[in-house]
């Protein structure tokens, strides 16, 4: 079986022998991996920026399908295609109770091993679901891209989005560019996303990813931004999805007064310098938004699901496809910024 493991910080294994899964957990479904993407997460993992020792699993964007279940899973059909993303939970421990269902559980207690392997166990159970079945008019590459997807989800209906609102995003990586799709199909006027690398600022322009991209790096980027929404005070809605203090410090100064910050990037350091007045000065709404997060309809299907498949054709336009024989590459081109998502297929 093949499969990826990072057996220290900055030490990847490639094995095409890899452990058979011999014995199923309770609750748990047997997968067939056949694609799975590279979070900035398992990036930050791997470059130990993240404690080994308290992850359980590697690689959690995946989609395949179902091979068996075990006692307790639910009931799902072998041959299921299915993708990852946190569908159900428990509804009434603390978290749920309070609005916070992402933080029902952890996916250590979903993922055994990961997605990085031709084979894994994922939980599917009534108060716990890391997955979701997915319709054949979406591939697994595409498919895989889900669980991103479903944070970007969560992000867009923080920002509360209304029609003809301008939206600035700061921060043109998988979580930037899937929330600006999404707010523009929420129906957000003008997005326009910043960025300090010209070539993926040049790519997403090109693309019909936002409507105008712009260079945080350039002297007059704040003008450029309020010269193309047309309004001196500031957009009506800023995205940070950087994790960079900053960029959060740009996007104070670039929403308008009464504006929305949304926080949608994972801080790894503490803010030294970072000027708190204009909250108060603007009167701003400030909220941070943590995916992936539970998303059913009324039929109890998935919200981001519906919309990744209704907006597949850009998502694409972000994916970079690997072998599992050019893994070590996917990881070292998501690192360096040559690809925006990595996707490797199994």
């Amino acid at each position: 079986m093949r499969q990826i493991l990072l057996k220290d910080y900055g030490k990847l294994s490639f094995t095409e022998d890899g452990e058979e899964i011999s014995q199923l957990y309770p609750g748990t479904v047997k997968v067939h991996v056949k694609a799975c993407g590279i979070c900035g997460s398992d990036i930050a993992l791997y470059r130990g920026k993240r404690d080994l020792s308290k992850e359980h699993y590697f690689g959690h964007e995946f989609s395949g399908v179902v091979l068996e279940d075990g006692q307790g899973a639910l009931p799902i059909k072998g041959g299921t295609r299915i993708a990852t993303e946190l569908s159900r939970t428990c509804g009434t421990c603390w978290q749920c109770s309070h609005d916070l269902p992402n933080y029902c559980r952890s996916m250590n207690d979903a993922l055994f091993p990961g997605g990085f392997t031709e084979e894994t166990l994922v939980r599917h159970q009534e108060d716990y679901s890391f997955l979701s079945a997915i319709p054949d008019n979406l591939d697994f590459i595409t498919a895989a891209t889900l669980e991103p997807f479903n944070c970007a989800y969560h992000i867009a209906r923080r920002a509360k989005v209304q029609k003809g609102d301008t939206v600035l995003v700061i921060g043109m990586g998988t979580i930037g560019i899937l929330t600006a799709i999404l707010l523009k199909d929420f129906g957000a006027g003008a997005v326009v996303g910043a960025d300090i690398n010209p070539y993926r600022l040049d790519y997403i322009q090109r693309s019909g990813l936002v409507d105008k991209a712009v260079n945080v790096r350039e002297d007059d980027w704040l003008n450029q931004v309020l010269s193309y929404c047309g309004d001196s005070h500031g957009t009506d809605i800023v995205v940070e999805a950087t994790g960079v203090v900053q960029t959060l410090q740009n996007a104070f100064e670039a929403v308008r007064p009464g504006g929305r910050v949304v926080v949608g990037g994972v801080y790894g350091t503490p803010a030294k310098d970072l000027h708190l007045l204009p909250i108060f000065r603007k009167e701003l709404d400030v909220v941070g938004a943590k995916g992936p997060y539970p998303y059913p309809d009324q039929d109890g299907r998935s919200l981001p699901l519906k919309s990744l498949v209704k907006l597949q054709d850009q998502v694409k336009k972000i994916i970079t496809t690997y072998p599992f024989s050019s893994a070590e590459r996917a990881f070292e081109d998501m690192m360096s910024g040559k690809s925006i998502k990595s996707v490797i297929c199994f």
